[in-house]
């Protein structure tokens, strides 16, 4: 398709808000690029959005969050159409950069670990597809339009989560981890893969290969919690395979996609989230308003978790 072809599907809004909560410390990150600022190989225009729930430090969120998107504007799978190949690419880009960092003496890149959620949006062709390791989601809600304006009546409908949760509780996940030569423990009350409550994640090097064949034993409790030994060969115990799915937008509707961190969605169901943004963006508030009410929601719960949102209004009725 022409660089020049009409685009298939419009972005009518796009912000993003990012909200401490309860914590001492911000460890999410978040990418908003529209294709203005994201010039990529391919002939399509392509928007860019991100979130990453960093633990233990916000090092490996601000590292992914710098670096994922210009390994995607670089990506030769990305120019060729093949996007779901692209973003298992720049994850592992990533993840070799992250061994690089902790070869060369960052050593909290093997204690710390960060979430991803992102989406790559072709306006051109009418689809997006999105990817996710860890606890973040994207979300997407439909919702009519009328030639007035917005139907200020109606909710979203068909409301749905494109991403997977990656729990050490799920039986997959779970088999997945013995199957490497790990365990999951309950120590804390809940399953973890050593301290970890994920199976999927960026970083936390000592749950994976080359760390956990290096021959030293275990380098930490973490790790004996998760059974790391150094008499058997032993494969990554969390994985950094993502979930990948296509969507298609170009379906007549009008869609409303979120982008958050657990901190907004455990706090809040997935019909709170993207009606209660909805309502605010038909009440005439912007998008980064939308987020910005929908994110110090979350935030001002009790114990709340730093909270980010991002909220992308995609026109798909052309």
């Amino acid at each position: 398709m022409s660089p020049h072809a009409a685009p298939a599907i419009a972005i009518q809004d796009a912000g993003a808000s990012s909200h401490i909560g309860s914590r001492q410390a911000q460890q999410d990150k978040y990418t908003l690029l529209l294709p203005p600022d994201f010039p990529t190989k391919s002939p399509d225009e392509l928007a860019f959005f991100a979130v990453y729930d960093g633990h233990g430090s916000s090092m490996v969120s601000s590292h992914a969050n710098e670096n994922i998107r210009r390994f995607l504007q670089e990506s030769e799978e990305l120019g060729a159409g093949r996007y779901e190949e692209a973003i298992r690419e720049v994850i592992l880009r990533e993840e070799r950069a992250l061994l690089e960092g902790f070869s060369g003496g960052e050593e909290k890149f093997s204690t710390t670990g960060s979430t991803a959620a992102m989406a790559l949006v072709n306006l051109t062709r009418g689809f997006m597809v999105v990817g996710n390791l860890g606890d973040s989601g994207v979300l997407i809600g439909d919702y009519d339009y009328s030639g007035n304006g917005l139907d200020e009546g109606e909710e979203a409908g068909n409301i749905r989560c494109s991403t997977k949760a990656h729990k050490p509780g799920d039986s997959s996940e779970k088999a997945r981890i013995v199957d490497a030569g790990g365990r999951v423990n309950t120590d804390s009350g809940s399953e973890r893969i050593g301290t970890l409550n994920m199976s999927r994640a960026l970083g936390d090097l000592q749950y994976k290969e080359p760390l956990i064949n290096s021959g030293t034993g275990p380098l930490n409790e973490a790790q004996e919690r998760a059974c790391i030994s150094s008499s058997i060969e032993q494969q990554n115990l969390l994985s950094n395979e993502p979930f990948v799915t296509q969507v298609n937008l170009n379906d007549g509707s009008q869609h409303v996609v979120v982008l958050a961190t657990d901190g907004v969605t455990d706090a809040l169901t997935d019909d709170a989230i993207i009606n209660g943004i909805l309502m605010c963006y038909r009440s005439g508030l912007s998008a980064t308003e939308s987020s910005e009410d929908m994110a110090g929601t979350a935030a001002s719960l009790p114990g709340s978790d730093n909270a980010t949102c991002i909220a992308v209004f995609i026109d798909g009725t052309s």
